[in-house]
C-alpha cells in the first residue's frame, strides 16, 4: 500500500469523524424533564429549536431609486450569528451591517443631478423669442439653405425673415399698447363709478338744517362783517352797516339756515414727476414723492394741501397733485349757510373761517401758484 493511498484513507477517516461529530450532538433536555421521566416513565418531547444556535435577524428598509423620479423601499433581512471568537455584541454587529447596506442602497449624487435636469416642472415661465414666433408663423421661410436654392434666393429669404420679425415686434408692441389703454380705461371707469356712488350717497344724505348762533363778536365796519360762533365753529357774516346795529341788537332771534351733508374723504394723488413734501407751507423739505403716490388729505391751507405723510403732517403744493374722492367720513359738513335778519328778513352769506382765502404766505409762493410750476426737484 503506497503512501498516497494511506493519505487518502486518513483524510476520509477524518472527514467521516467530523460529520459524525456534527450530527451526533444530542438535543439538550432540561433536568426537571429527566427527573420526571425516571419517576413516571413518561416520554418527554424536546423542542428542536433548542438545539439550534442563537440567531439574530436584522430587518432594514432602504430607499431604492426606481427611475423617473420615483423611489420605493426595499426590505432586507440580514442574519447575524454570534461566533465563539467574536466578543462583539449583536447590536454592534447590526450597526456594521446597516452601514454596509445603506452604502449599497444609497443612490449616487450624479443620478440625482441628472434627474433634476429632466424634471419637466419649473418655477419660471418661458417666453418665446421673436425668432420662435416668426418660425411658428411661417416655418418654410426659416428652413436651412437648400442645395437647389441659389445664393440670391437664400439672401432674399433671409431678408424676408428679418422683415417678418420686425412686423411681429411691431404687432406685439401695438397689442401691449392696446392692453395698457384698456387697463387705464377700466381703471378710469371704476374710479368714475366709485365717485358716482359716493356722490349719490352724499346727495341722499343732504337735508335742510336751522340753527341759532351761539355768540357774536365785534362788528368790523371796514369789512362790514360780524364774527359769530356756530356749533364750535367760527364764521364771518357779511352785514351792511345800515342793518348791522339792528342785527346785533336782535342777535338772539337770528336764524341760520343751510344744508347738512356727509363729509367726503379725499386722497392727494401726486401728478408731478417729483414733488417736494415740506414741514409747512414753504418750509423745509422732509421728503420727495413720486408720480402716482397717494396720501390722505387733511385740509387745504392757501395753495397747499396738508397731507398725512409717513405718520406726520406734511404739505405739498397744489401744482403737484390732484384731489381724488375716495370715501365718506362719519361726520357732517354744512353748505350754503345764510343768516336771516330777524326784523328785515334780509339774508346774509356766512363763510367759515377755515374756508376763507388766506393772504399769500410770501411772494415766492404766490408766483409759484400763478405760474403753475410744480414744487419739486428739476427733472
Amino acid at each position: 500500500m503506497n503512501i498516497n493511498n494511506i493519505s487518502k484513507i486518513s483524510i476520509s477517516i477524518v472527514i467521516l469523524a467530523m460529520i459524525n461529530g456534527c450530527g451526533g450532538i444530542k438535543p439538550q433536555v432540561p433536568a426537571h424533564a429527566v427527573a420526571k421521566k425516571q419517576k413516571t416513565g413518561a416520554s418527554v418531547k424536546v423542542d428542536d429549536n433548542l438545539s439550534k444556535k442563537p440567531e439574530y435577524v436584522l430587518t432594514v428598509k432602504a430607499p431604492v431609486n426606481m427611475g423617473n423620479n420615483k423611489q420605493a423601499q426595499m426590505t432586507v433581512k440580514a442574519p447575524v450569528i454570534a461566533s465563539k471568537g467574536n466578543k462583539r455584541s449583536p447590536e454592534k454587529q447590526d450597526k456594521v451591517n446597516v452601514a454596509a447596506m445603506n452604502k449599497v442602497a444609497k443612490p449616487k449624487t450624479t443620478q440625482n443631478k441628472t434627474k433634476k435636469k429632466d424634471d419637466p416642472y419649473s418655477n419660471f415661465i418661458r417666453v418665446k423669442t421673436v425668432y420662435e414666433l416668426a418660425t411658428d408663423a411661417n416655418p418654410a421661410m426659416f428652413l436651412p439653405h437648400d442645395e437647389f436654392e441659389t445664393a440670391d434666393e437664400y439672401k432674399s429669404r433671409v431678408s424676408e425673415q428679418v422683415k417678418l420679425m420686425k412686423e411681429i415686434v411691431q404687432m406685439t408692441s401695438q397689442k401691449m399698447d392696446i392692453k395698457k389703454a384698456q387697463r387705464i380705461q377700466v381703471a378710469k371707469e371704476k374710479e368714475l363709478k366709485t365717485t358716482s356712488v359716493i356722490e349719490n350717497i352724499m346727495a341722499e344724505s343732504s337735508s335742510p338744517v336751522e340753527f341759532t348762533p351761539t355768540d357774536i363778536g365785534r362788528y368790523n365796519p371796514e369789512n362790514e362783517t360780524f364774527p359769530v360762533i356756530l356749533r364750535d365753529t367760527q364764521y364771518q357774516i357779511s352785514v351792511p352797516r345800515e342793518e348791522a346795529r339792528t342785527f346785533k341788537a336782535n342777535f338772539k332771534s337770528v336764524k341760520i339756515k343751510g344744508v347738512k351733508q356727509l363729509k367726503p374723504k379725499y386722497d392727494v394723488a401726486i401728478k408731478a414727476y417729483k414733488a417736494h413734501i415740506r414741514s409747512r407751507p414753504n418750509g423745509s423739505i422732509v421728503g420727495i414723492a413720486s408720480q402716482g403716490d397717494m396720501f390722505e388729505h387733511v385740509q387745504d391751507e392757501d395753495e397747499w394741501y396738508k397731507i398725512n405723510y409717513k405718520g406726520q403732517f406734511g404739505f405739498t403744493h397744489m401744482n403737484n397733485a390732484d384731489l381724488k374722492l375716495v370715501d365718506i367720513d362719519d361726520a357732517y359738513e354744512y353748505h350754503d349757510m345764510v343768516a336771516i335778519h330777524p326784523t328785515t328778513g334780509s339774508m346774509f352769506a356766512m363763510i367759515s373761517v377755515d374756508k376763507l382765502v388766506k393772504a399769500p404766505l410770501n411772494l415766492a409762493s404766490r408766483k409759484l401758484y400763478e405760474s403753475g410750476k410744480p414744487d419739486g426737484p428739476d427733472q
